[in-house]
């Protein structure tokens, strides 16, 4: 119950932030780290919160009851201290059975006997004896008398069993007559049969033999009994069309004229060779043809094209223009724009210290020199642009 903690009787409602301490058994106080505190109704419970016991709930294992003290503040309430009591699940006196969360339970004793994981589950231990529900044992291997197999009685009299085995290594056995389905791959072989046993098995019938499949002969090693090729299975197996190779080699010779004529009308259209022979002349052809190639791929790829042919003013200007076409520095344009000042412009102050000689346009000083009292140039500015 929250009740205001100023007059201690309002009730609360609308809380939050509340701080609780636990003890357990007489222990230090600690704070819940993450206390879940719910008001139940505003409306019909005011003031009326529950607290979920979540923290520090397992005694200790020598007891069976704890006491916990709860200490719940808040600022706008005064404080609520209550006492709860934590207990042991109880099945047997003085026992406790842990149960995880599949419902198992670990069992440590059967009607007051101790028990072992031999005892119980998939390693269970045997106890020899002639008993009802005992077995002989030796060493761990069981002396058994075996008297029925499968639902078949064992032949007693001659200690046989007679039984139908229906599987062999966990296969079961094909029914009826002995196939290869019935053996494993390579377990028979010519080690498993007594000396010419198999001459025997062969000898009982006629054989056929299948070249590539059963039969495999080596070279220069005859085998009698078989039929000789015919003429036209000689001539298909060496690739002969039709007809014989003597009357093919006939027909040859005829061609051979035919063949020698063609050859002599070619050299007839082709002339005496110039050189030593046909391919002599080839030859130096090809030369003569790589040497003028050298020349042509330094050509421009279109030499018709108008682009590609520079003009006469773009000569001009390519030679006027030419960096230190002069001196290094100086162009032969901005050469001749100077002499053309110094020739042809216009002059002042020649009687002085300064003589400055104009461009042919009179726009700008192309010469400004220092000349002494004899006309001796001193020093010259110049300006070519």
């Amino acid at each position: 119950m929250a009740v205001d903690s100023v007059d201690l009787k309002t009730r609360k409602t609308g809380l939050s932030s509340f701080t609780v301490y636990r003890s357990r058994n007489g222990g230090a106080a600690t704070v819940y780290t993450t206390p879940t505190i719910t008001e139940l109704s505003a409306a019909n419970m005011p003031g009326v919160y529950s607290l979920l016991i979540d923290e520090d709930t397992t005694i200790a294992s020598t007891s069976d009851a704890e006491e916990q003290v709860l200490h719940i503040t808040q600022a706008s309430m005064a404080p609520v201290t209550r006492v709860i009591e934590l207990f042991r699940r109880d099945t047997t006196t003085g026992r406790t059975a842990t149960v995880d969360a599949n419902g198992r339970v670990d069992v440590s004793a059967i009607q007051g006997t101790g028990q072992t994981a031999r005892d119980i589950g998939a390693s269970v231990l045997l106890s020899s004896g002639t008993g009802t529900g005992q077995v002989s044992l030796t060493a761990g291997v069981v002396s058994a008398n075996t008297t029925q197999i499968a639902g078949s009685a064992v032949n007693t009299a001659s200690a046989q069993l007679g039984v139908n085995v229906v599987n062999a290594g966990g296969t079961a056995w094909n029914s009826g007559a002995i196939t290869a389905n019935t053996f494993a791959a390579g377990a028979i072989t010519a080690a498993k049969f007594a000396a010419n046993a198999l001459d025997a098995v062969w000898s009982t019938a006629t054989r056929v033999l299948t070249a590539g499949t059963n039969i495999v002969l080596a070279k220069g090693t005859g085998v009698t009994g078989f039929n000789d090729l015919d003429a036209p299975g000689v001539r298909t197996a060496v690739g002969l069309a039709s007809a014989n190779l003597d009357t093919q080699l006939s027909a040859l010779s005829g061609n051979d004229t035919i063949i020698n004529n063609n050859v002599l009308a070619v050299n007839t259209k082709l002339g005496a060779p110039a050189g030593a022979s046909v391919s002599a002349d080839i030859a130096a052809v090809k030369s003569d043809t790589g040497a003028i190639k050298a020349k042509t791929d330094n050509l421009p790829a279109a030499p018709a094209a108008v682009g590609d042919i520079p003009t006469a003013n773009q000569n001009a200007d390519a030679l006027l223009d030419r960096a230190s076409g002069i001196e290094p520095g100086l162009t032969p344009r901005q050469g001749w724009r100077l002499w053309s000042a110094a020739l042809l412009g216009k002059a002042n102050g020649l009687g002085t210290g300064t003589a400055i000689f104009r461009d042919t346009n009179d726009t700008k000083d192309r010469i400004n020199a220092s000349v002494d009292q004899d006309g001796n140039r001193l020093a010259v500015i110049l300006d070519p642009s």
